[in-house]
């Protein structure tokens, strides 16, 4: 629903590359209804492979040659931008052919949907009722329907192949979405296929995308907090 460009995303994420001493790529990736589904997904993988022409220091981005850490590359994005983000990291470790070397993975309030009945509050139903309207919008060429389709009913879904070693999920205690991220989770830890760690950060009393809405608050310091240590964890700072 917003662009790389908005400002209240900026802010956010002036303050975790500051937190976290890391250099971000923030996707302008083209929305729906003009743009439906899977675009938004080609293009961000446009923009990853965009950012590993520079491994090798000859890139088109001289300061991401000069200045970019290609032995620590992570993936994150909230909501809608974690579903991509998970997206992506499978597909690079489908396509991996030496060149897309992922550390890992930070979601924030990831946008998945499961065919788990929903049994909450009135209130909490109607919000999901809400968003998966929204899906429905971005994605009206689906044939199989937002609980079965395999872009956002990601937990339902095999994730062995997942082309990163460590994943970090963050979740909101009000959030209707929460128990898709525990869920997830769960999904990982059980995972024959995959091999690396992955934890989860719950935020109790706060709501969906809450660190966009209120960057200045104290659960939202937190939350950079630890998401600039899950992308520090083994290294030394000077």
């Amino acid at each position: 629903m917003e662009t790389a460009f908005s400002p209240i995303y900026h802010t956010f994420l002036t303050s975790a590359v500051s937190a976290a001493e890391c250099i971000a790529v923030s996707v302008d990736y083209r929305r729906a209804p003009e743009h439906p589904i899977p675009i938004p997904y080609e293009d961000s993988w446009d923009a990853l492979k965009w950012v590993f022409t520079h491994v090798s220091g000859s890139g088109p981005e001289r300061w991401v040659n000069d200045h970019a850490d290609f032995s620590r590359v992570f993936l994150a994005g909230d909501s809608a931008g974690a579903n991509i983000a998970h997206h992506m990291a499978m597909r690079a470790g489908k396509e991996k052919k030496g060149s897309f070397e992922i550390s890992g993975m930070a979601l924030f309030h990831p946008f998945f949907f499961s065919k788990a009945p929903v049994e909450e509050e009135h209130e909490a139903a109607a919000a999901m009722r809400y968003m998966q309207g929204m899906w429905e919008i971005a994605s009206p060429n689906s044939e199989m329907g937002v609980e079965e389709d395999p872009w956002v009913n990601v937990v339902g879904s095999d994730m062995s192949g997942l082309g990163c070693g460590r994943v970090l999920v963050m979740v909101a205690g009000n959030d209707v979405l929460a128990r898709e991220g525990w869920g997830y989770a769960a999904k990982l830890e059980k995972s024959s296929g995959w091999e690396g760690r992955v934890g989860v950060i719950e935020t109790e009393d706060e709501d969906h995308i809450f660190h966009i809405k209120n960057p200045d608050s104290v659960n939202t310091r937190l939350l950079v907090q630890s998401f600039a240590e899950f992308l520090k964890e083994g290294t030394s700072c000077v």
